[in-house]
């Protein structure tokens, strides 16, 4: 089945068009093509002047200065008029001919005008021995003969600057519909038009249901010679470049549908009678009916499944859908004989097989682009492309597509592709029925690696085996049966050869196909020479390993936001285990790592067994589409995915070990050697004392004991901090090239601010010590400006935890936050009681020369007993 709309060649280079032409050739005589230089009498005289569209709208090296479609409904003619521009030396190459599609077999095409425009002065190309007449069978490929021509002309002396203007008609409709119209006219394309005019002239009589798609503006409506006038009209028109990956139903283009249909009952009547074949008889038929019988027992589960394989595997796909046929089925008797039908035969015959056994099966009309979107259509015969067959059996509904060859399993749990809406072709029925889509299968493949040790000449053995169900098994079945094993071998091993460049196959592929259950098992086998590489940083031998399954089933998009909804892989269902077999037993570290978001389940985990290590991931998908505004967080899913499919084995110690990272190390070692000649400085720097102080002060006791055990711990802990982060690890920095941009730096420049800051806090706290047990005057000036610092050396921590919560887990992030928040209780402690305390203020005293405070001493003692003695001599004098 298919549509019957044609289309302008517009843009279709000469080497890609002779690509399509196929049967025969022919000159423009014949073929229903003719020549009238002059127009159709019922045509609107529109105004033909186009506007020249920025050069950024432009594609192809010219544009369409003019585009004027008109159609008379009741004289079946529709006359189109074109201006095509020149702008470029690419525009010569692309534009340079003129070619129109039209179906002789109940179409006649009238060439009125071509003119070739160069400095205003127009030359006239309009000779039909020039034409040729070509037939193309453009879907030959997908195994459709439509019968078809093209009427091509290739130009002479265009150059860059030159008009080329064309004037046709085509005559004549497909006399399958009758009387009823429907059309869908497009007011925008994937290039910007000057100017383009539209119209519709059809009987008052007529009444045409009307939908806009992406504009609310309706025609122009007035009359012509007593017939109805709809005009559409627009200068400039919005160009619309398609983007990656669109699903097939979306168009943002302009459109108008009508239709004469009024419900989708009268599609359905119509549907009835092209589809009916009263008193058919066909001795094959028959035939075929009493041996599916005599094989199925008479059972009717049995014979459902027998006739549904015998339609979709024996019945093999190819159409003629030339004329009627390009919507009705060919009877099932020809069908029988010929062996062959496309959608619409294959299900008519499938109805017909089941009928003699009481199984109520009905025809059903779908579309294969528009899907989930169909109910949005207009009643009309052209909402759909495709046929399928729905069965009623035994309270259950079952859809088949007749066409998917190499279906097994339970033909109730057959999968059924999701076309969204279906029209069931069922007396009664008013009202397209959202089909049944249940995918139920799935690909589950466990790669076995046995690895050697690093001796040369050891090889290492891959052994994969790959179980598919469901649609998964039809997929494949149906991929042996097209390209068999041979080929199959062969684009495995280059495949695997990308992965591991010393493969070598093993043994021949072993293929198990289990009918009843749907299910196939494909192994293979490899050895592989020389799988451990060298690393280069380290110098340590190591294997990687990927998840490869799961990274073929998402989009590889940029992350920006788009207008257009984004199509994701749909069904998808994955299963992928690595096993690695070890030379030694090793402990490895396995996180295991869930995403669960809107578009797709993911989860990676592992264990290991002795020397053997297991590697598992999941894969569904969710949607089969998303919003354009959804694209940026499906990105950031995926990278995160990404991220986690890769396993990293290596083996032996670094050959760098202690090195690290020589940029950060640097850093450090300056502020360390900065930070302690400040230090020096702010310990041997003089303060004012007091004598009586000194005399009064109090012994390190109480609270005071508490602060000088954390005092004494603490760079201890700054050290421990930092070397459990790996702050000097040059693998950490390494990782970070694998994020994006801005996180990447980000960390960077929060690791070297950690890295300075460690330097000064480090020098600072062994600095507290010693003004602690001197109770140097100095103490708390100092120590409580170090205990903000220590809060804020925390903070910024927890800050690259947090920024990398992805990469290293949720768990690390909350034990640091837990960590920040004690340290910061008990730091703010001390700084309240460094303030406060009076115990505080009489121990820390002493000024940094003690040399010079002990000679105060002794003189104020001196004098003190001088003055002592002096008042004793006065006493015993008096």
């Amino acid at each position: 089945m298919r549509s019957t709309t044609f289309h302008i060649n517009i843009k279709m280079p000469l080497l890609a068009f002779l690509c399509f032409i196929a049967i025969s050739t022919a000159s423009g005589q014949g073929k229903n093509f003719s020549i009238d230089r002059k127009d159709p009498s019922w045509t609107v005289k529109a105004d033909r002047k186009g506007a020249s569209p920025p050069a950024k709208d432009i594609s192809d090296g010219y544009f369409l200065s003019l585009y004027e479609n008109q159609n008379h409904v009741e004289l079946q003619e529709e006359y189109t008029h074109i201006i095509r521009e020149i702008v470029s030396d690419a525009g010569v190459q692309n534009g340079s001919e003129v070619s129109v599609t039209y179906e002789p077999g109940f179409q006649k095409l009238i060439f009125h005008k071509i003119l070739l425009w160069r400095n205003n002065q127009s030359t006239d190309l309009l000779q039909s021995h020039k034409f040729k007449v070509l037939q193309t069978e453009k879907d030959l490929s997908k195994f459709i003969y439509s019968g078809t021509y093209d009427a091509f002309l290739l130009l002479d002396d265009v150059r860059k600057g030159d008009r080329i203007e064309y004037a046709y008609t085509i005559k004549g409709n497909n006399p399958i519909f009758g009387q009823k119209h429907a059309t869908q006219l497009y007011f925008e394309g994937a290039s910007s038009v000057g100017h383009l005019y539209t119209n519709m002239i059809f009987s008052k009589s007529r009444s045409f249901q009307m939908k806009n798609f992406n504009f609310n503006n309706g025609p122009k409506v007035s009359e012509k010679d007593g017939l109805t006038l709809y005009e559409w009209e627009s200068r400039l028109t919005k160009t619309h470049r398609v983007t990656d990956f669109e699903p097939s139903w979306y168009s943002p283009l302009r459109r108008t549908q009508l239709t004469e249909y009024k419900n989708w009952n009268e599609v359905v009547n119509w549907g009835l009678m092209i589809n009916d074949y009263p008193n058919l008889n066909s001795p094959l038929l028959d035939k075929k009916v009493q041996e599916l019988k005599a094989k199925s027992g008479n059972k009717p589960d049995k014979y459902l499944e027998l006739a549904t394989r015998f339609v979709q595997d024996e019945i093999r796909y190819m159409g003629i859908e030339v004329g009627q046929y390009s919507h009705k089925p060919n009877s099932p008797e020809k069908v029988m004989k010929q062996r062959y039908g496309d959608c619409k035969d294959k299900s008519l015959l499938l109805v017909h097989l089941l009928a003699p056994m009481n199984i109520s099966a009905y025809m059903a009309y779908a579309d294969t682009y528009t899907t989930v979107k169909t109910n949005e259509t207009l009643p009309s015969p052209f909402a759909f492309n495709h046929v399928v067959v729905l069965v009623e059996h035994q309270q259950k509904k079952i859809w088949i597509d007749p066409t998917i060859s190499y279906q097994r399993g339970p033909v109730d749990q057959i999968y059924f592709p999701d076309y969204g809406y279906a029209l069931v072709v069922k007396k009664g029925v008013n009202a397209l029925e959202r089909v049944i889509s249940k995918p139920t299968g799935k690909q589950v493949a466990k790669l076995s690696f046995t690895l050697p040790d690093t001796t040369a000449d050891q090889q290492a053995k891959l052994l994969i085996k790959t179980t598919y169900t469901g649609q998964y098994a039809d997929n494949m079945r149906s991929e042996l049966a097209e390209t068999g094993t041979d080929d199959l071998e062969k684009s495995y091993l280059e495949y695997y050869s990308k992965l591991y460049t010393n493969i070598s196959q093993a043994g021949e592929i072993v293929i198990r196909d289990n009918d009843a259950t749907n299910t196939l098992e494909v192994t293979e086998s490899y050895e592989i020479s020389d799988i451990w590489a060298t690393d280069a940083d380290d110098g340590r031998p190591y294997v990687s390993f990927v998840a490869d399954m799961i990274s073929h089933e998402m989009r590889n998009i940029p992350a920006k936001a788009r207008t257009a909804p984004l199509s994701l892989k749909s069904p998808v269902n994955i299963e992928q285990f690595i096993e690695i077999i070890t030379p030694e037993r090793w402990n490895m570290d396995i996180n295991p790592v869930t995403v669960d978001n809107d578009y797709f389940f993911f989860e990676s985990n592992g264990h290991q067994k002795d020397k053997t290590l297991t590697l598992s991931y999941t894969f569904r998908g969710k949607k089969a589409f998303i919003n354009g505004s959804e694209v940026k967080s499906y990105v950031k899913a995926r990278a995160k995915v990404l991220d986690h499919l890769s396993y990293y084995i290596s083996w032996g110690p670094a050959a760098t070990a202690g090195i690290g990272n020589p940029f950060l190390v640097i850093i450090t070692i300056i502020t360390l050697v900065i930070s302690v000649i400040y230090a020096l400085k702010i310990y041997q720097s003089n303060s004012p004392y007091s004598l009586e102080e000194i005399q009064e002060a109090k012994p390190i006791r109480g609270w005071l004991i508490l602060l000088s055990i954390q005092a004494v711990l603490l760079p201890f802990g700054l050290l421990a901090r930092v070397m459990s982060f790996r702050l000097w690890d040059h693998q950490v920095w390494k990782g970070l090239t694998q994020e994006s941009t801005l996180l990447e730096y980000s960390v960077k420049g929060m690791l070297i601010l950690q890295a300075i800051s460690f330097g000064i806090l480090l020098c600072a706290s062994i600095l507290g010590i010693f003004l602690l047990f001197n109770r140097r005057k100095s103490f708390s000036a100092l120590y409580i400006p170090f205990l903000f610092g220590y809060i804020c050396f925390l903070i910024l921590n927890c800050g690259i935890y947090w920024l990398l919560k992805d990469d290293i887990g949720i768990s690390p992030v909350k034990t640091e936050i837990s960590r920040l928040i004690g340290s910061m209780i008990f730091s703010l402690l001390w700084i309240l009681y460094l303030k406060k305390s009076v115990r505080v203020e009489e121990t820390f005293v002493f000024p940094y020369s003690e040399l010079e405070w002990r000679t105060e001493m002794m003189k104020h003692y001196n004098h003190q007993a001088t003055a002592k003695r002096q008042d004793n001599t006065d006493h015993e004098n008096i």
